[in-house]
């Protein structure tokens, strides 16, 4: 079936993104988390607003589905949609209000970014499932995938845990690895992590949803591109004919783009490898003891 005529553009808009790299990176970092204002009044509660931006992702997915005309998911899209609701109902829910500690507070524009982005992720890989669903036939390459992307989700959800744990009484931590020399005045209530893959990276949370989404996208689809229609092609909707798509029109025209899945993968590293190597600095500067053989995000590496 041909995809709803708002999916090329929403995805051509999407492979936008990334580009602000350069500026989270060298300019400026996102406000919340360790690089927050404590005195902004634009500030909101840290929990809520992080569950509140991140249940658009399934609630759009899930509309997506529901109200666009396609075939019937086949068996591997049926465990595919399962797998995204699993990760965002630990993500959306029982992460940000049952497990987490109290979170630094989390500036508006931080929390309608978040939203956005997961409008946008939200749409794109259900849309992606549904109009270039993986094959039928069951592979072992998807096993692969559904098994990679097992382990990194459940290793993000770990090392989240070991965060949560330094900001949690001694007596309510989960996974104690916490050191009385990791405390240090300057930087705050943050102290050095350590267990896991704390012991080769500052950010493996960070490494593990790579890999979560990587093996995702591995069992989502065989082909990581898709043709793009000639402009002339697409019936796009009236709300669309003065967008930033006609603009892009009139100068380029890919004709290929990547799969919603994979296109999920390249976002999200464009998100967080910024804030790791940041992230990774401020950790050097604030702790006099802080493990000098870490690296930021890729074991011995980056």
């Amino acid at each position: 079936m041909i995809p709803p005529a708002s999916f090329f553009p929403t995805l051509l808009t999407f492979h936008l993104f990334p580009f602000h790299a350069p500026i989270t990176l060298y300019v400026l970092d996102a406000p919340f988390g360790r690089f927050s204002s404590k005195t902004s009044n634009l500030n909101v509660n840290g929990n809520i607003a992080w569950a509140a931006a991140e249940l658009v992702s399934p609630m759009t997915f899930a509309t997506t589905l529901l109200v666009n005309a396609h075939a019937p998911l086949n068996y591997p899209a049926r465990i595919l949609a399962g797998l995204y609701f699993a990760h965002y109902a630990h993500r959306a829910i029982i992460s940000p209000l049952i497990l987490s500690p109290r979170r630094s507070s989390l500036h508006i524009v931080v929390a309608l970014a978040m939203g956005l982005f997961n409008l946008f992720n939200g749409y794109l890989v259900a849309a992606g499932l549904a109009f270039y669903p993986p094959q039928a036939e069951v592979s072992w390459k998807f096993w692969l995938g559904v098994g990679g992307w097992a382990l990194g989700f459940f290793a993000n959800v770990y090392h989240d845990e070991m965060l949560n744990d330094l900001r949690r009484q001694p007596g309510e931590r989960l996974i104690n690895h916490h050191l009385p020399e990791d405390d240090d005045p300057k930087a705050g209530r943050y102290k050095i992590p350590r267990g896991g893959l704390f012991k080769f990276v500052s950010f493996p949370n960070y490494l593990s949803e790579w890999i979560e989404w990587s093996f995702y996208a591995l069992a989502a689809t065989s082909n990581p591109l898709i043709p793009l229609p000639p402009i002339s092609q697409l019936r796009l909707q009236a709300g669309l004919r003065g967008s930033l798509v006609k603009v892009i029109a009139k100068t380029w025209w890919p004709s290929y783009l990547l799969h919603p899945a994979w296109m999920f993968v390249l976002a999200e590293i464009a998100s967080m490898l910024p804030r790791a190597l940041r992230g990774h600095r401020w950790y050097k500067e604030k702790f006099s003891n802080y493990p000098k053989e870490r690296k930021a995000v890729i074991p011995g590496l980056l």
